[in-house]
């Protein structure tokens, strides 16, 4: 599938209107395309990446889409900064692949020729 239709495709089904989250939709398709090495993705993978899609609109909505680091916890008595590193929520897992994305991932993965 075309990454235009993928992208009217998971607009459709998120009841997206509008053309604000496009570029994160074809952020999305992009990253699943490098690790797959894939050229077009097959349709099977829609629900995949509209739940990838979703978990960053959702993370925007209450995190802001700002350049800061996930911090957890500052204290200020000999400077000690706390970062988030959980697995589910930061913000390297809900942009980039996660390891279990990844596993996700395999069984639409192509090995470079």
């Amino acid at each position: 599938m075309p990454t235009d239709e993928m992208v009217v495709k998971v607009k459709e089904n998120l009841k997206i209107i509008d053309d604000d989250k496009d570029l994160i939709i074809k952020d999305v398709i992009q990253e699943v395309l490098n690790y797959c090495n894939l050229k077009e993705l097959p349709i099977e993978l829609e629900p995949f990446i509209r739940k990838k899609v979703q978990n960053i609109i959702n993370y925007e909505a209450e995190n802001g889409n700002s350049s800061v680091f996930d911090i957890e916890s500052v204290k200020e008595g000999d400077t000690s900064i706390t970062y988030n590193v959980d697995e589910k929520t930061s913000k390297e897992t809900i942009y980039g692949l996660s390891d279990r994305d990844m596993r996700t991932l395999r069984t639409f993965r192509r090995l470079r020729q």
